[in-house]
């Protein structure tokens, strides 16, 4: 089953003082699974009390950039049993892809992307269907929005405009940021920006070298779907350490001794080594460690000074990820086999030069080992660096927009906006907002753990949970006579 966008018309009766007459309104700017899971657990928890009104500029809701691939090759890199978009059903998902996909999957497979987007579309079709009057979706994009009175009023890239009580950001990961390159130009015609764009692997099997700027899952991507589309040339993988994400395995979850964590990166870094050590001893490995810290990892990020956090972006944040964010074995014995027989080069480096002529790209790096320059000759560059987080230097106008009325601000690391414990933005002033939210990638700044699953999953239903009581507490007071009106029937 499959969720549609429909495009719908929003037509409301206002009271005298402008304000929408009927049921309070939450519009959540973004349908991918942040999105699109909070209008789940907002229309099934309400039951009618509440509508939704879903922006998604992408033809189907519950995608966004992670599920919206349709390449089987593309996998997820949790296991299907860490993936039920319901944190308290943990085999949802392990189930649904039993009935709706193959009955023969298992708790600990990695399952294709466009898989888990079917199943997150398919939560969003059955929520709608069970209050259908409460619920509109827009295929189009938020570009601008205003507090107007008690409301916010969002203005939408075709001209219509949307009036919501409560208004959730839930953009999901940005494109990467346009490299900066020495010597690149916007006329760059084998420079690829964004992987990610519809046109960026076109014409592939006509090319003999490859260059993908970063090594993290963007890159591992873009390498699979790149043999799948029939090039079998040299793939050079350029970054500044020259690190791929870890394989994963199976091994047990022991709890992470959260007592007496160290609130510096350095020390925090000898106690995940410690305690690799003992894992070690007992017969498991790092794996087990990282596991482990998942739960606690957002507590410590917090606990961490601003500087501390600041140094472990610096020097220690590329390890991380490459141990934390792994990848299924199957992919990486693919990646393996290519290393081992040359068609995927890895280097580690600066680029100094960019160099482009008809005929092919020049790349210069000064190489991190031993420091002298080399270089690279391919026929194409594309930017795997990984999402943008400065909301400042991404191409959104509804962003942009925020952040001009002073709606929104960055938060202090440029991971995304600056919002409160609740997940509330917080605006120029300092003062949280009273009406609007972030969901997920937003929120790294302030959780560091904000990208996966498990993550905003829990995310969601705390949201869910602020906003209805907010609304239920509005209703309960709107109810309540005033005093003036007790006084009169009296």
């Amino acid at each position: 089953m499959e969720f549609s966008v429909n495009i719908q018309s929003q037509t409301m009766n206002r009271d005298e003082g402008g304000k929408a007459v009927g049921h309070s309104i939450v519009a959540i700017v973004g349908g991918g699974f942040s999105g699109s899971m909070l209008a789940v657990e907002l229309l099934r928890r309400a039951a009618g009390s509440l509508s939704v009104v879903l922006i998604e500029r992408g033809p189907v809701a519950g995608r966004g950039v992670a599920y919206g691939t349709q390449f089987e090759g593309h996998l997820l890199n949790v296991r299907a049993e860490n993936m039920s978009a319901y944190a308290n059903v943990p085999d949802h998902f392990v189930k649904w892809a039993q009935c709706h996909y193959n009955s023969s999957v298992k708790g600990d497979d990695f399952l294709p992307r466009p898989v888990y987007g079917r199943y997150v579309s398919s939560q969003l079709q059955e929520a709608s269907d069970l209050y259908p009057a409460q619920f509109r979706c827009f295929q189009d994009e938020a570009i601008s929005l205003a507090k107007i009175g008690d409301q916010a009023e969002i203005h939408l890239a075709n001209g219509q405009t949307v009036l919501a009580d409560k208004v959730v950001l839930a953009l999901g990961n940005f494109p990467p940021a346009d490299l900066r390159l020495p010597g690149k130009t916007a006329n760059s015609s084998r420079y690829v920006s964004n992987p990610w764009s519809p046109k960026a692997l076109m014409g592939v099997s006509q090319e003999k070298s490859i260059l993908l700027i970063g090594s993290g899952l963007t890159s591992v991507d873009v390498t699979i779907e790149l043999r799948a589309r029939g090039f079998d040339g040299t793939i050079h993988i350029l970054s500044r350490r020259g690190l791929l994400p870890q394989p994963d395995a199976a091994v047990p979850c022991r709890p992470f001794p959260i007592d007496n964590i160290p609130c510096t990166a350095r020390g925090l870094l000898r106690t995940i080594r410690l305690q690799v050590e003992k894992a070690e001893a007992r017969g498991s490995n790092w794996r087990e460690v990282v596991n482990s810290l998942r739960p606690v990892t957002q507590q410590i990020w917090r606990d961490l000074p601003r500087v501390e956090q600041m140094r472990f972006l610096r020097h220690l944040r590329t390890y991380w990820e490459v141990h934390r964010h792994r990848i299924a074995e199957r992919i990486a014995d693919q990646l393996t086999l290519q290393l081992r027989n040359g068609q995927i080069q890895m280097h580690a480096g600066r680029i100094t030069e960019y160099r482009e002529d008809a005929g092919n790209v020049e790349i210069t790096y000064r190489d991190r080992k031993c420091g002298e320059l080399a270089k690279l000759h391919v026929d194409r560059v594309v930017n795997c660096t990984g999402p943008e987080g400065d909301c400042r230097r991404v191409a959104s106008a509804l962003l942009l927009d925020l952040v001009e009325k002073g709606l929104a601000r960055p938060d202090q690391l440029s991971l995304g906006l600056d919002v409160s414990d609740d997940g509330a933005l917080i605006d120029a002033r300092g003062s949280t907002s009273d009406f609007l939210y972030a969901l997920g990638p937003l929120r790294k700044g302030n959780l560091w753990e904000s990208i996966a699953v498990p993550e905003i999953r829990v995310q969601v239903a705390e949201l869910a949970d602020l906003l209805l009581a907010d609304y239920q507490q509005q209703s309960t007071e709107t109810a309540r006579p005033s005093t003036t009106e007790m006084s009169a029937s009296l």
